[in-house]
């Protein structure tokens, strides 16, 4: 068998999205050049992550500058001029028709990524819980062993104490079935110290249904935060329609506010949602290098067998294999006791050891069926595989299409801006308009108002 810290994992292939996403500039405070190793406890990778964050947060940053400057040109230039240099400026409003539609499908790209995402970490806070689960329950199981060894060898020491004064028996009868019983219950007390050997190994394993509650709690906040953000960016829409219909000044002044404040919302949580990406793609290209950096070294050995399978050595083989012997050998050093000591007129002391040795072979079997099972690699590393496919299929996708729609929603809000400031002045151009709510405002009077 391979050792531990060779044996190759099974089941899991690095994704393409998760190797290029590992590729991003990692870069520190200083400008310089970061590993691209996921290592959480290191603050100079968050630089590198902040940095790969920041380069998405300048695009957005310069955009906004962009249409600042268009706005404050557009309004110093157009001050005073005749009507019709104004009428050349007016867009009409199938123009703004269009970009809403542009608007839409950002929102989908965003809904879609963002639906993806709370089903990946879903995936992987359940797996987490899975794999805690089954843990628990192999460790319950072994304290149930343990426990049940634990009665059986009290019930030897008694058989052992009346056998001493038992005058059923010669003394030489008596010394070889105190010798048998005694050895009998050695070999269950020994039996019990592998059992504890392997429910420590497993204790020692850290409570991973603690991270899959985390987990289900910061993906609610953060579907939450996103769905709001994307309804926010609705209502915009909503309103740039109605201003379409309405030719309400009053109205575009106010979503063009509205509008600034989306764009800022939008690319921050692009920015957020950039960072994940890098964090999942780093993690997701080698996740073996994560555990064996940060797994307790109590339980290395047990994590990498669980996470990695692929011809693996059982590290609780030699305990469970030490265990089993010594409850064959109990049961035939009490099975010999029960066939020497029948016909002696010791009944009870018959009975109790048949008893005890029907009890010792269904430990035996659960012992078996345990470490086939639950102490085995397979089913551990199912759900291991199933946390990887959640958070580095699922999850990356998710966030990568929730970037994308990010990205869509904070150019095409910006054109909107520039479409709602053309069709103002489409109005403004018109030969009467409604300005707020509802009065008429005569062309003459436009420049004045203005």
């Amino acid at each position: 068998m391979a050792s531990n810290a060779t044996c190759g994992m099974v089941g899991y292939t690095v994704s393409s999205l998760a190797k290029e996403l590992n590729r991003f500039p990692h870069y520190d405070r200083n400008l310089h050049g970061v590993p691209n190793e996921f290592d959480p406890e290191n603050t100079t990778y968050w630089q590198g992550v902040g940095f790969s964050a920041a380069l998405f947060l300048l695009i957005g940053l310069l955009l906004m500058l962009f249409v600042l400057l268009y706005l404050c040109a557009r309004a110093c230039c157009c001050t005073g001029e005749d009507d019709e240099s104004e009428s050349k400026r007016g867009c009409n409003p199938i123009f703004m028709f269009v970009v809403m539609l542009l608007c839409g499908g950002g929102l989908v790209l965003g809904y879609y990524g963002n639906e993806f995402t709370r089903t990946g970490i879903t995936g992987s806070a359940d797996a987490l819980i899975s794999m805690n689960t089954t843990v628990n329950s192999a460790n319950e199981r072994l304290m149930s062993i343990s426990g049940n060894l634990g009665s059986s060898a009290t019930t030897l020491q008694q058989l052992s104490n009346e056998f001493r004064t038992s005058p059923q028996l010669l003394p030489p009868e008596r010394d070889a079935v105190v010798r048998e019983t005694d050895s009998a219950r050695t070999q269950v007390v020994s039996a019990q110290s592998e059992a504890d050997s392997i429910s420590s190994s497993l204790t020692d394993i850290p409570a991973l249904a603690e991270y899959g509650d985390l987990a289900k709690k910061y993906d609610d906040w953060r579907w939450k935060s996103t769905i709001g953000a994307l309804c926010f960016v609705v209502l915009i829409l909503l309103i740039a329609l109605l201003c379409a219909i309405c030719r309400s000044v009053c109205f575009l002044q106010f979503n063009v506010f509205l509008s600034l404040i989306a764009i800022l919302v939008v690319w921050l949580a692009g920015g957020v949602f950039v960072a994940v990406g890098v964090i999942f793609g780093d993690f997701c290209v080698n996740p073996d290098q994560f555990i064996d950096r940060y797994a307790p070294n109590s339980s290395l050995p047990q994590i990498i067998y669980f996470t990695r399978c692929g011809n693996c050595s059982n590290p609780f083989e030699g305990d469970y294999l030490n265990a089993r012997n010594n409850l064959v050998m109990s049961r035939d050093d009490i099975g010999n006791l029960s066939d020497f000591i029948e016909g002696r007129n010791l009944t009870s002391q018959v009975m109790r050891l048949d008893q005890l040795n029907v009890t010792l072979g269904a430990i035996t079997r659960t012992l078996d069926t345990l470490y086939s099972t639950e102490i085995n690699c397979t089913n551990l590393n199912g759900d291991y595989n199933d946390l990887l496919t959640a958070a580095c299929s699922k999850t990356l996708d998710g966030a990568v299409f929730t970037m994308s729609g990010c990205f869509v929603l904070g150019v095409t809000l910006i054109l909107l801006i520039i479409a709602m400031q053309l069709f103002w002045t489409r109005i403004r151009d018109d030969d009467d308009f409604t300005y707020g709510g509802g009065e008429t405002i005569p062309m003459k009077r436009r420049h004045n108002q203005y």
